[in-house]
C-alpha cells in the first residue's frame, strides 16, 4: 500500500512539473510570436516595436490588447509603463470594455500588465517567462 501511494505521489509530482514546463514553453512561444509580429511592422528592438504597435490606432483594439499589452506585461517592460498608464482608465475588472473588445482596449489586460511590470511576480526581476532580457533587445 505504501509503495502504491509513493508511486501515485511521484506520478502526481511529475505531472505537475511537466504541466508547469509546458505552460512556460507555451507562453514563451506566444511572446516570441507576438514580438515577431510587431517587429515585422515596426522598427527597433522588441519593446520599441511592441510600444509602436500599441500606439498605432490602425491596429484594432483587440489586436493591440492581445499582441502589445499582453506581451509588454509578460516581458515586464518598464519602458511601456507611461504608455499603459495613459491608456488605463482605472478599471481593474474591465467592466467598461466587457463585450466591446473590438472597439475599446481591454482595461483588465492593461491592469494586469501594469501590475505584472510593477510587482515583478514570481521574483522575476529582469527576466520574462522565456529567458533573459538580452534575448529581447537584439
Amino acid at each position: 500500500m505504501k509503495r502504491i501511494l509513493l508511486f501515485i505521489g511521484i506520478g502526481f509530482t511529475i505531472l505537475i512539473v511537466s504541466l508547469f514546463i509546458a505552460m512556460r514553453i507555451w507562453i514563451g512561444h506566444g511572446i516570441k510570436d507576438r514580438i515577431a509580429l510587431a517587429e515585422k511592422q515596426y522598427p527597433g528592438k522588441a519593446e520599441d516595436a511592441l510600444i509602436a504597435y500599441l500606439s498605432d490606432t490602425n491596429n484594432s483594439p483587440k489586436e493591440r490588447s492581445d499582441v502589445a499589452i499582453w506581451t509588454l506585461g509578460q516581458i515586464r517592460s518598464k519602458k511601456a509603463l507611461p504608455v499603459l498608464y495613459e491608456l488605463y482608465k482605472d478599471d481593474p475588472e474591465g467592466k467598461t470594455c466587457k463585450g466591446r473588445h473590438d472597439s475599446v482596449l481591454c482595461q483588465y489586460e492593461i491592469h494586469k500588465a501594469i501590475v505584472s511590470i510593477e510587482h515583478n511576480w514570481l521574483g522575476a526581476k529582469e527576466k520574462n517567462w522565456f529567458g533573459s532580457w538580452s534575448r529581447l533587445n537584439k
